[in-house]
């Protein structure tokens, strides 16, 4: 049953083939939505995790400023500066409980660095008051350039081996002249500052550390981990130069992780929340696994659909499109086939109509060549016997009373002008009988195709001298020709060799015969310098191309077809196939 019009048209079909398409592709959409949402997801929890590291360094800041506000309310004491031992020891004393944060002592030293009072002591063996056997080299030369508290870094005490450093601040007097340095001393196993990192928890297996200067780390909630050297991982050595951020990341074995870093820059210090990914995605895997596999789904519909429709658009236009081709190249084509979108099938039914018409005028074309060709050859052969019966016979009658002349010539000056006259009139007499043969080949009418080339062959090696080699291949069983496929054969050989000697500069030519079943081919092949093919035969006669516009008139008359292949510096080849059907055979036999 025929579809209706309205249904076969082109915007109906595109509705159904294109349009329904993309509405299941907003399915598909979804998926993206999801992993879009997963992108957030991560990107919201990096950001929670920076700003979390952040947040506990900035408490870890605020007790090390705490710490550092003590030292530097103490030294603004001018009782600290006094000369006088007990006025000093009063001031540090009525300061006890202030400093009592500060577990491994506190000292105050001169000018020079040697310690001129001490703090009371704590109970368990304090750093301080041993100051130089502590102290970083550059640490009490960093304070007096520097004018401010100072951290030092973190330091091992030979007697306990407990990890502690030491804050100090700058001592000045009235004119702002430096004359000591308060230090206190802090044992980090027994200080508040880790409070923060150590009791940090986040979901089930997130946690935080904080490293020194050196990437060591100070406080960590596995205790087995302080002290151990983390200089090595990843953003570490950020942390350390003292930038802040998150990013997710991959570990040695694979694993992801989710890391925020902020730095500790009263210190040097860095801290670091640390997430495993796998945690932080797991509630939405499976929905995002679902959906994935939804989304794929969608898509696999959608191109099968789209592929259909676009199918049902696509081959007729393309078999449209290779047939126009064809015809355009001069090949016979047969009408396409119609039914299905009705625009197409107007378009070949229009088609269908100008291939007719075209056909039909190429049919007439052709006759009309034919009858050229025909005319050409009948007035070659017209010129050829004019020249042979009379021209050639004329200047041999000449040549004979030359030589005639001759014998009764005695004068030796007047000989040699005979004799010059006499080579000049057989030069001629050669080159009239050249034309004549390439006017009419007796040859071909007497002894066939294949002699007639041969002879092609040979003459065109001949005249070029040793500039030129051709060589002349036939294959299969040689059979019968009409005689104007075989004059045709000759004369596109003829042309052909012609444009090999005058524009391919070129040093070898080869002509193949081929005798087929079915058909016969003849191709011509050179080395020469080669040209860029038109795509259309017209443009031949506008590029100067006559000769080969006259070859494909040829091959048209015969009802063969052509095929030029040539490109800029690689050679040319000239192929021409005639059809040859065993009832021809038999006629020409």
């Amino acid at each position: 049953m025929r579809l209706p019009d309205w249904f076969r048209s082109l915007p109906t079909q595109s509705v159904v083939g294109i349009i329904l398409p993309i509405v299941l592709v907003t399915f598909g959409l979804i998926a993206a939505g999801l992993f879009a949402y997963q992108q957030m997801t991560t990107w919201l929890v990096i950001d929670r995790d920076r700003q979390l590291a952040a947040l506990i360094a900035s408490n870890v800041t605020e007790k090390m400023d705490g710490y550092a506000g003590v030292l530097e309310a103490l030294a603004s004491n001018t009782d600290l500066q006094s000369q006088v031992p007990t006025v000093r020891e009063k001031a540090l004393a009525d300061a006890s409980e202030a400093i009592d944060i500060f577990n491994a002592g506190v000292v105050l030293l001169n000018q020079e660095g040697a310690v001129k009072s001490s703090g009371p002591a704590p109970e368990n063996a304090p750093v301080l008051p041993d100051v130089p056997s502590v102290l970083e080299p550059d640490y009490f030369n960093s304070l007096r350039k520097a004018r401010h508290t100072l951290v030092s870094r973190v330091m091992i005490d030979p007697r306990n081996g407990l990890s502690f450093i030491i804050i100090g601040t700058p001592v000045l007097d009235q004119h702002k002249d430096f004359t000591g340095a308060l230090l206190g001393a802090l044992y980090l196993r027994n200080a508040d500052l880790g409070d923060a990192v150590e009791k940090l928890t986040i979901g089930d297996h997130g946690y935080a550390y904080l490293v020194d200067s050196q990437g060591r780390v100070i406080f960590h909630p596995d205790e087995t981990k302080i002290g151990q050297d983390y200089s090595s991982r990843p953003f570490v050595d950020l942390v350390m130069a003292g930038e802040s951020g998150g990013t997710l990341w991959m570990g040695s074995e694979g694993e992801h992780w989710v890391e925020g870093y902020a730095p500790v820059p009263i210190a040097g210090w860095g801290l670091i929340v640390v997430e495993p990914w796998d945690a932080v995605v797991a509630p939405v895997q499976t929905y995002s696994t679902t959906l994935t596999l939804t989304g794929f789904g969608g898509v696999a519909i959608i191109a099968l659909l789209l592929w259909y429709g676009v199918r049902r658009i696509a081959n007729p236009v393309r078999r449209l499109a290779e047939q126009t081709n064809r015809l355009a190249a001069g090949e016979t084509v047969e009408p396409v086939a119609t039914g299905g979108i009705l625009e197409i099938d107007l378009l070949g039914r229009s088609f269908n109509h100008m291939a007719a018409q075209i056909a039909s005028y190429r049919a007439g074309l052709r006759r009309y060549l034919g009858a050229m060709t025909q005319s050409q050859e009948d007035e070659r052969r017209r010129l050829a016997r004019e020249l042979h019966d009379e021209t050639t016979q004329s200047l041999i009658a000449i040549t004979r009373r030359l030589e005639l002349y001759q014998s009764y010539e005695s004068d030796p000056e007047k000989l040699k002008q005979l004799k010059e006259l006499q080579t000049m009139l057989v030069e001629t007499l050669s080159g009239l009988r050249q034309i004549s043969r390439d006017l009419r080949p007796l040859i071909l009418e007497d002894l066939g195709l294949v002699p007639a080339l041969e002879v092609l062959a040979r003459t065109a090696r001949e005249n070029n001298g040793a500039h030129l080699e051709v060589s002349l291949d036939v294959t299969g069983e040689p059979y019968p020709l009409s005689a104007k496929q075989e004059l045709s054969l000759y004369r596109i050989t003829q042309e052909a060799l012609a444009n090999v000697r005058k524009h391919a500069d070129a040093r070898l030519a080869r002509v193949n015969l081929a005798f087929e079943p079915k058909a016969l081919h003849l191709v011509v092949t050179d080395d020469g310098k080669g040209f860029r093919v038109p795509e259309a035969v017209a443009e031949l006669a506008q590029l100067g191309h006559f000769g080969l516009m006259g070859i494909q008139e040829r091959v048209w008359a015969v009802g063969g077809t052509l095929s030029l292949q040539s490109t800029p510096g690689s050679g040319t080849e000239v192929a021409v196939t005639i059809p040859v059907t065993d009832g021809a055979k038999r006629q020409t036999t």
